[in-house]
């Protein structure tokens, strides 16, 4: 025993044999697996090196302490992602981190901290609790510290801790969440940058509108949120997730291969929403959708279900502060549940103004997990087994019937918005896509939406257009949409769709890129790292 308190700092190595013990049953292949136990086992050396240097016993303890502590919590992370994902945290999975908020971190932890992962929690920070006081009473270092109190291995210890930097920087870079933080922190922080610098304000300096219509007219853009077609009656779901939306579906149009640019909010609306896209991710000069509609002579209004704040403002948010006016409905209470259904009265307010060219933005929050806090109680329709998969057992049937249920209530709100602006009888429209959808056991064996993955039901989106009967009388160019819907057509493309359906003309439009125009152009869609989405 008395030996065994001589090399107690040990102990700091106990994350790096959990990471090495689990992450077998884990991590699917051998490669990532072995990548992985090297990184952390390099940083945990590190950690252990650095504690070796500490010349005074109180700071060794301390420094001990959180050491542990530090490699507790690398090692929770890394083993719950991969335990729900299969994969290793990506950037692209920090990135929604940073722009998460207080009721989504809330909602992700009730919706994924099951009894397995509180387990792991328990087996990795149950001991640093218990261990605490037993490393405080520690009366002396390790026996060799004394020989390491000689410069000559104090600069030996040091040349291998830079050298332990530089291969985790040259070759576990991807596998060290520290280092992906940091460098998908810079990322995040430099596209926020350019976003503000150019999004944020009314109008754009690299925007020239050469003509736009003068008469009344309502236009309506819907940005739903995590909606897959895969799920919707529309689209030749089974179930009648869409009911409401089908009694109108001759008045509808409704595209067929729509895919979003990306699976996660922040980096899909950032395309979608302006002139970025795949080649271009960070436009130093660029607009938005908002910007061209402000510049047209429209009167813009953002309204928002979803929280304007993450770390900051949310790429969303500082797309929306460029409208004329701004209302965020999700900002009183954490706590609730705010439904969908709090914009149809904003909507019908904003309506009544006296604008004679009306463009209003609606984000909602669609069906974003947790799925069940999306509807109301009364919307509760699917209780009984679902359309059955490969992947689909008793253990995550409920999953799927709450995500139905989310998208038969947000067939709902589409569908009164339709009304709503139908009582206006002006030159209207109503546009609604979905930002990426989320897999529920479809095409594999997960719940939620993952760029790794990035199955079908992730990328294959919803994009339905409903025009007025004096929108087709003014724009009979228009009349026939219906012959464009098996168009392959990627959103990052849709601000100059949306110019094209608004009749705003401008100087970057790109007629090719509209799938509204006779001379559009399919052109190859790709995702994630030079993967061409239709022939993977």
């Amino acid at each position: 025993m008395k030996n065994i308190k001589k090399y107690f700092s040990v102990i700091l190595f106990y994350p790096l044999l959990v990471v090495t013990i689990l992450g077998w049953f884990l991590i699917p292949y051998f490669k990532p697996y072995l990548k992985e136990i090297i990184g952390f086992g390099i940083v945990t050396t590190i950690l252990f090196s650095l504690y070796l240097l500490i010349p005074k016993l109180k700071i060794q303890k301390w420094f001990l302490i959180a050491s542990l502590f530090l490699l507790a919590a690398l090692a929770f992370i890394k083993l719950s992602f991969y335990y729900h994902y299969g994969v290793k945290l990506s950037g692209s999975a920090l990135f929604v981190i940073f722009e998460t908020n207080t009721q989504e971190s809330s909602e992700f932890l009730s919706y994924y901290l099951n009894t397995s992962v509180i387990l792991l929690a328990i087996v990795l920070f149950l001991p640093w609790l218990l261990l605490i006081p037993i490393i405080l009473k520690q009366e002396s270092s390790l026996p060799f510290t004394d020989r390491l109190k000689s410069v000559k291995w104090k600069i030996l210890i040091v040349l291998g801790i830079v050298l332990s930097l530089f291969v985790i920087h040259k070759k576990f870079s991807e596998h060290n969440i520290i280092y992906t933080s940091i460098a998908s922190y810079s990322d995040y922080q430099t596209t926020k940058a350019n976003l503000k610098k150019t999004l944020a304000k009314s109008e754009s300096d690299i925007l020239k509108v050469q003509s736009s219509d003068e008469k009344p007219q309502t236009y309506v853009v819907i940005i739903g949120e995590s909606t897959s077609r895969w799920h919707m009656q529309l689209y030749g779901y089974e179930r009648e997730t869409n009911p409401l939306l089908t009694e109108i579906k001759d008045e509808l149009v409704i595209f067929k291969d729509v895919i979003t640019p990306n699976v996660h909010t922040i980096l899909a609306l950032d395309k979608i929403l302006t002139f970025s896209d795949y080649n271009h991710p960070n436009k130093e000069e660029n607009a938005s959708i908002v910007q061209l509609a402000n510049q047209a002579g429209f009167t813009t209004y953002w309204i928002s279900n979803q929280r304007p704040v993450g770390l900051h403002e949310s790429v969303s948010t500082l797309i929306g502060n460029a409208s004329y006016q701004t209302y965020f409905l999700a900002t009183d209470n954490y706590n609730s549940n705010i439904y969908d259904e709090v914009i149809l009265p904003k909507l019908d307010e904003v309506l009544t103004q006296g604008d004679e060219k009306k463009m209003v933005f609606i984000h909602l929050i669609g069906t974003h997990g947790d799925y069940k806090k999306r509807y109301p109680e009364k919307y509760a329709f699917f209780n009984d087994s679902p359309p059955q998969t490969p992947f689909i057992n008793k253990s995550n049937e409920h999953y799927v019937n709450e995500y139905d249920n989310a998208i038969r209530y947000n067939d709902y709100i589409v569908r009164s918005i339709i009304e709503t602006v139908r009582k206006e009888e002006k030159s209207s429209y109503v546009v609604y896509f979905s930002d990426h959808g989320d897999e529920l056991h479809d095409t594999m064996d997960l719940r939620g939406h993952n760029e790794y993955y990035g199955t079908p039901p992730m990328y294959e989106v919803p994009f339905v257009i409903w025009t007025s009967p004096e929108y087709k009388n003014q724009h009979p160019n228009l009349s026939d949409l219906n012959s464009f819907t098996d168009r392959k057509y990627n959103l990052e493309d849709f601000i100059h769709s949306f110019s094209d359906l608004s009749k705003i003309e401008f100087n970057l439009m790109d007629k090719t890129r509209s799938i509204f125009n006779q001379e559009f152009q399919e052109r190859t869609r790709w995702i994630k790292e030079n993967e061409d989405y239709d022939n993977r």
